[in-house]
Order: C-alpha cells, then structure tokens, then sequence
C-alpha cells in the first residue's frame, strides 16, 4: 500500500513533499514490496526530493541490483513518468519501471503473449497510464486539493475569530476599570468641593457643634471597607446638612438652602448607584471564585445560571414598575378625579415596594459586610432616615403650600378675577410640568436640567402665591387649586422615581454578558459542526460511474458478478454520506443565520444603550427585557438541536467507517479475482500460440501429403481461425479494462485513507496548542483581575482615611478653634499610594505582556498556515 509522501514522491511535487513532512508524515514507512518514498523519488528523477530525504536520515531500501541501477539510468530512460499519474495495469516489458528493465538482461525475442504469461505480479508503482486517464486523475486532484484548502481556510477563520473574542474580552475589562477610575477621581473631586461649602456653613453655626460632634463619634465606629464612604458617609452628611438647615433657616439665605438640598438629592441618587455598584462587584467576585474552584469545563455553565438568576431578579423588579405605570395610564383615561386617587395609591405602593428594596439592599450590605455588633446599627439607622429624608422635605413643602391655599380660602374675600388668574397660572405650570416629563421620558440624556427646570417652576408657584396672599378668592376655587397642587406632586414623585443610570449600567452589563457567552458556545458549536463535516468529507468513498457491458461470455459470469456485488456498496455508502453532508451543511446555515441576527441584535441594543445614557422609560426597558428572554429560549432550543445533529453526525461516521473498512475487504477480494482472470487470460494465450503451431505443422504435413488443398477449404479453415482470434482479443480487451478499472478504486481508497490519517494527526496537534494558548490567557485574566481587586482595596483604605481626616478638621470640640489636621497619617497616605502606583503600573505590564503574547502567537501561527495555503493554491494553479 503506497503513502501519500511515496505518491508525492512520484509525482516530483516538492511543495506537497514539504507540506507533508511538515505535516508529520513518516518518511520511513515502505510498501509490500519494501520500497520507501527515496525509492520512488529516485524513480521518479527528481534531485530535490532525494536531497531532501537524504537530509532528514531517509535512505533507498536495499533491495540487490534491481535498486542500484534506477540512479544509473534515469535521465535516459523513456519511462520517466508525467506528473499526477495514478498506477496502470502493465501493458508490455517496454512499459514497466526501470527496474525490470534492467534486471531482464536478455534479448526480448519472445512474442507478446509468452511474455506476459510470464511476467509475475504487477508491480506496486507502475509508471504511464494512456492520456485521457492522466488528465481526469490530474482533475480529480486539483479538485480535492482546492477542497481542502477551503476547509483550512475556514478553520483558520474559525481560530482567528477566538482568538479576537479573547482579546476583546480583555480590552473590555480594562476599559470597565478606567471607567471606574474615573468615576472614582469624580466622586472625590464633589466630596472635597462639598466639605468647603460645609466648612464654610458650619463656622457661622453655634448651636450645631454638639450634632456633629455626636455625628462624629458615630462615624468613627464605622467598620472599614471598599464602599463604606460613599454608603454611610454621605447619608450622615445629608443629615447634618438638614439638620443644619432647619436650625438656621431663619437666618441664612433661602438659595442656599434650596441648593443644598438640591446636592443631598444628587448624593443620595449617587448613593444609590454605588450600593447596585457594589452588589455587582460581591457578584462578579463570586463568580470568580466559582470560576478558579471549579474544572474549565464547568466554567460556562456556571456563569450562565449566574446571569440567568441576575437577569430572572430584574425581570421581578421591572415587572412591578411596568404594573404600577400601567395602573396609573389606565386610571388616567376613566377620569380627572379617579385618575389622581388611583395615581397616588400606585405611587403610595411603588413607594412602599422601593422601601422594601432599600431594605433589603441594607440587609444584604450589613450581612455581607459588616459584623454582629451594636456599632453597626447606628449607620444603618441614619442611611434609612437619610433615604426618607428627600420624601419628608417634599410632603412638607407640599404642607405648606396646601396652608397657604386653605387661609386663602378662609378669607372669601376679593375678586374673582385674581383666583381665575392663579388658577390658569397653575394650569399653565402643569402642562408645562407635564410636557417636561414627557421629553425626559423621550430624551434620557437631560435627566439632571428637567429635574432643575420642575424645581425652578415650583418656586415661581410659590413666589405667585406669595404675590397674590393680599387678592381675595371665591369659595368655589379652592378645591381646583388643590388638585393642581396635588398634581404637581405627582409629576415630582413621576420624575424621581425613573430609571436610574446605575440600574441601566447593571442592566447593560448582564446584557453584555449573557451575548459574550452565547457568542462563545455559537463559536464552539460551529467549530464542531466544522469537525463533523471534516471527518465526513475525509471519508466519502468516491463515486465511479459504471458502464454497461455488452456481449460477455458467460466464462466471466463470475467475474462479472464479485463488480457488481462491489459496486453495490459503495453507491449505497456515498448516497447516505451525501444525505448527511446536506443535513450537516443546512444546520450549519441555520446555526450562521441565529449567530448573525445574533450579532446584530447585540449590535441594535448597543445603540439603544447608547442613546438611552441616563434614563430609560420603563415600558421600553421590559419590552427589550421581554425580548431578550425570547432570544435567550430560542438559543436554548437550536443548541439543544445542534447538539442532538452533532450526535445523529457522530453515529453516521461511526457507521460510515465500518462500510468503508468493509469495502477496503471487498476491495482487496476484488484484485484476488483480478489477477486469477489475468492468470486465465495469459494461459488462453499460450493455448491460442499452441493451436496456432500445430495448425501451421498440421498444413505443412497435408501439404507435404496431398501436395495441395482446394481453395474452399483453406477459406473455411482460415475463417474459423479468424474467429476465434476475434473472440479471444475482445476477452483480453475487457479483461484489461476491468484491471484498469479496479486498479483506479483501489489507488483512490488507499491515497484517500491516508491523506485522512495525516490531516488527522496535524488537527490533533493544532487543537493541543490552541488549548494550552487558552489555558495561558485564562491564568493571565485570573492575575489581572487580582490585581485590580488590590488596587480597588488600597483605594477604598485612602479614602476612608481622607474621610476621616476630613470630619476630624470639620467637627471640633466645643470651646475650642476648629485647628488643622494633623501631620501623623501624611506618610502613611503616601505609602498607599506609592503601592496604588506599583500596583498600576504591574497592571499595564501585564495588560503589555498579554497583548504581545496574544498577537505573537497568533501571527506565527496565521502567518505560516496562510504560506502553506499559498503554496498550494500555487501549485494548483500551475
């Protein structure tokens, strides 16, 4: 049986020799007759190839003087073969290889028939083949190599896009770092310009050292960790500043209290983010930790139910949102007044439910983070009354206004045309409030200057109802005014209880996530749909059109039928591979088609995400929501699909290999046979020479006898031989036509058998690289992502220490100068922040080192698949 690098060899193509040594094709192995690939290079007369053999240690098998003469003689010989020729069945001593010839010394005097009724078996690499033959086996190659080249195209693809889906991941974590950085600076810039402000108040106030002296004492029980300033810190502050407020309103400004309370509002919505900040921190550290205990194969799965679980939460949390937003449209169109009672109970419950989850949120902080101790009530007791305290200033606000209103009506003096005039002014503020809300609803993006503009309108509500305390109002148009003031409340709570931008980035992220994922197992499955297909494409017997025959004897009836039964296996085998191969290739269309509408899916709700920045109308966020869980069973499903195909794909080939080992059987029977009718053949020529001499002895002794023969006689005598010659060269003819036919399938299985061996091999050697790449930059993210948690934890230990530096210099004790920090925690500060350096700067020399290993392995690699696919689509051209 010849090998691909021994075909190779004899076809004296030096760029399939090199791919296939490359390869790890084994230049050693030799064929029944002991030939090896030097043998037949050095048949073949190619210098090149020899040398190249010679250099890797291969040699010419010793086989006497039939081997030593081909080197002598092979520029001379006329037997020298074309390129691409598939091994004939032997016609004439002058149309075998070197070697007979030069191991038959003696004169060729024999006739045809003797000779080849002497000749032994054919030899294993014969070498012409008549040109019609040469030019349909020079086809059937070039086709076969171009389809090979198409399937390492794809794989290359294939490796290529996983590659750039690592890489992204990596650069997406980084850049969710900087983001996070920058926030951070943010934060710390409005906590040092608020402590100024607050310094600046509190050094005009007597009365207020006592509370914050307490306040003080509070903080300092405080247990330390990453997000414990902007948790309690900031919500004891916004108590201060009330408290501060309350006692010297009377004294200060009204424009500055009004824009104070406008930052403790910003605050505690910044509050609020930064818990959902945290949370998922906990969360991605869990997953983390559940990544690093369990096996690589366990990964995925893992972190699939995480971000189901998450995504399950936000689908409750959303739900009871949409229910009360839609409690209130539909209450809006019964009536004016059943509107407004039905609207205020939703909003009572939507504030009930936002409690609850505030709860909830303090509960799991103070599990998670603090201990069982009694210091750890006090902060939680002021972060729910500064989570209450927006909503009190408001009611009271509201309280006062509904005061002004009811002396106003008491009165029941004046003209009604002062009360018509208040009563279309109020109007006039409501539509205006609520065509505010409705752009800020439209357009997320100006969140902050709506809620600026609604506020700047209440005051000038309150300024034309103090211009107007001296203008009497009749009795009837009390009760208007007040549903206007109730509806301007309304329209407030509407607008403070939108979608905040930390729960869109929450959102956003497990969004990002769960795609990432369903990205990669989409790049699995393809990947081994490709291997499937791979594996089918290598075993698909080759299809041979069979001609009918015409007028056989019934001497070949046996031959005739051990081809037919032949040829009944292999039509059979490739219809089903052809079956297969259909089904695989439209479910890989399919599963192309769900990762396309995929993507551009995940492409659409980018922009979205983009344009919809700070806020997001709730029943727009369940509808994408609602969405995404339809996507997300429909991925079930066709992976689940896929999978079962990839099964039904891995049955067939189990099955299909077992046809083929059995056809290989039927194969070798086959050529048993053909060589028993070779062997008839010959001996019916010998008995044809034999008839022939004992005719002629026979015609010389009647001549001799009876001097001459009539005329009829020797006619009859001469048709009768003729006919029989006629006879026997149309049964040699068909039986050199079926050796040609049978000598084909045989090449063709073998040469295919092994071209799937040694792909096999070269696959299985890339897979074991990718997987140890893999294995590298999964241990490099791991590092990365502990460096990032120290850097996060030697950040929050700074500004811990800053703040309490801070409330140390804002809260002195009583009878005493408010005097500067002290000079003791300075070298510590800067110790932490020599170590944020080194640690940053380790970050960016990994982030480095990863990126140069990635893009170093992955060009090597390319680089030289992409010049071996070039050799060969070269060769192919010419």
């Amino acid at each position: 049986m010849e090998s691909a690098l021994m075909l190779a060899c004899e076809s004296d193509s030096m760029e399939t020799v090199e791919v296939l040594l490359k390869g790890g094709a084994n230049p050693h192995l030799t064929d029944a007759l002991g030939h090896n690939s030097a043998n037949y290079s050095i048949t073949a007369g190619s210098h090149s190839i020899t040398q190249l053999l010679q250099d890797r240690g291969v040699t010419a098998a010793a086989e006497g003087p039939s081997e030593e003469a081909p080197p002598t003689h092979p520029p001379s010989s006329g037997t020298t073969p074309r390129k691409r020729k598939a091994p004939p069945p032997p016609k004439s001593p002058s149309q075998g290889p070197p070697t007979t010839e030069t191991s038959n010394t003696k004169p060729l005097t024999v006739p045809t028939q003797s000779t080849e009724s002497q000749r032994g078996p054919p030899s294993p690499a014969p070498r012409s083949q008549h040109p019609p033959s040469d030019n349909l086996t020079e086809d059937e190659e070039v086709f076969e190599e171009i389809r090979k080249l198409r399937l390492e195209r794809g794989r290359l693809l294939q490796k290529i896009k996983t590659l750039e889906q690592q890489q992204s991941s990596a650069s997406t974590a980084l850049e969710e770092l900087n983001a996070l950085r920058n926030r951070l600076s943010e934060a710390e810039a409005e906590r040092d310009r608020l402590l100024a402000e607050l310094e600046q108040l509190r050094a005009a106030q007597v009365s207020g050292v006592t509370c914050d002296s307490e306040d003080a004492e509070d903080s300092d029980d405080m247990i330390d960790f990453p997000g414990a300033e902007k948790l309690l810190s900031r919500q004891s502050r916004a108590l201060d500043t009330t408290s501060d407020k309350d006692q010297g309103s009377s004294k200060e400004n009204p424009a500055m209290v009004e824009q104070l309370r406008r930052k403790v509002e910003e605050l505690t919505s910044q509050n609020a983010d930064l818990v959902l900040k945290v949370q998922m921190l906990e969360m991605f550290e869990k997953d983390d930790t559940d990544m690093q205990s369990s096996g690589p194969d366990f990964v995925p799965t893992a972190q699939y139910e995480s971000l189901r679980k998450e995504f399950e939460e936000l689908q409750e949390k959303y739900s009871r949102a949409q229910a009360s937003t839609e409690a209130s449209s539909i209450a809006e169109d019964t009536g004016a007044e059943e509107k407004e009672e039905k609207h205020q109970k939703a909003l009572e419950e939507q504030l009930s439910q936002a409690k609850a989850e505030l709860e909830e949120l303090k509960e799991q902080m103070s599990l998670g983070v603090y201990s069982i101790e009694d210091a750890g009530m006090k902060p939680e007791r002021g972060s729910e009354e500064g989570a209450n305290l927006e909503t009190q200033q408001l009611r009271a606000r509201v309280q006062e206004l509904e005061a002004q209103l009811a002396n106003k009506t008491s009165g029941g003096e004046g003209l009604s045309e002062g009360g018509s005039d208040i009563i279309q002014q109020l109007n006039e503020r409501v539509r205006e409030l609520e065509a505010a809300q409705t752009d800020r609803q439209k357009e997320g993006e100006e969140e902050n200057d709506t809620v600026i503009r609604l506020k700047m309108q209440v005051e000038e509500l309150t300024k034309a109802l103090g211009v107007s305390k001296m203008a009497r109002q009749e009795e009837g148009d009390g009760a208007p005014v007040n549903g206007l003031q109730g509806r301007v409340e309304e329209l407030e709570r509407e607008l403070k209880e939108s979608v905040p931008r930390g729960k869109l980035e929450e959102v956003q992220i497990t969004l990002s996530l769960q795609l990432n994922q369903l990205a990669r197992e989409r790049a699995e499955v393809a990947t081994r749909l490709n291997q499937a297909l791979l594996e089918l494409e290598r075993l698909r017997p080759p299809s041979h059109n069979v001609e009918d025959e015409e007028d056989e004897d019934p001497s070949e009836s046996s031959e005739v039928s051990i081809a037919s039964d032949h040829s009944i296996h292999l039509p059979s085998g490739g219809r089903a591979l052809e079956a297969i191969r259909e089904e695989l290739e439209v479910a890989r269309q399919e599963a192309a088609q769900a990762l396309d509408t995929l993507c551009a899916e995940r492409e659409s709700r980018a922009q979205d995400v983009l344009q919809l920045r700070d806020a997001v109308p709730l029943e727009k966020h369940q509808e994408s929501l609602s969405a995404v869980a339809q996507q997300l069973a429909l991925t079930e499903k066709e992976l689940q699909a896929e999978r079962a195909l990839r099964e039904h794909a891995q049955i067939e080939l189990s099955r299909l290999e077992s046809e083929l080992k059995a056809a290989q059987k039927d194969s070798i029977n086959l050529v048993h046979s053909l060589e028993e009718c070779r062997k008839s053949a010959a001996a019916t020529q010998e008995s044809l020479s034999e008839k022939e001499t004992e005719l002629k002895e026979l015609r010389s002794q009647k001549a001799l006898e009876q001097g001459l023969v009539s005329k009829e006689d020797h006619e009859a005598q001469r048709l009768s031989l003729q006919a029989e010659i006629n006879t026997l060269t149309a049964q040699f003819a068909d039986l050199a036509r079926k050796h040609e036919k049978t000598c084909l399938e045989v090449f063709q299985v073998q040469r295919e058998a092994l071209f799937n061996k040694s792909e096999r091999q070269v696959a299985e050697s890339q897979l074991e690289t990718v997987k140890k790449q893999l294995a590298d930059l999964q241990a490099e993210s791991t590092h990365i992502q502990q460096l990032h948690q120290d850097i996060q934890d030697s950040q929050g230990l700074i500004k811990e220490k800053d703040r309490k530096e801070a409330l140390g210099a804002l809260t002195p004790p009583l009878g005493r100068s408010p005097s500067p920090p002290s000079s003791g925690n300075p070298g510590q500060q800067l110790a932490l922040q020599n170590r944020i350096t080194a640690l940053t700067q380790q970050l960016q020399d990994w982030e480095r080192k990863h990126k140069a290993v990635v893009s170093g392995r992955m060009d090597e690699e390319v680089q030289s698949l992409l010049l071996q696919i070039l050799r060969m689509t070269q060769k192919s051209q010419n």
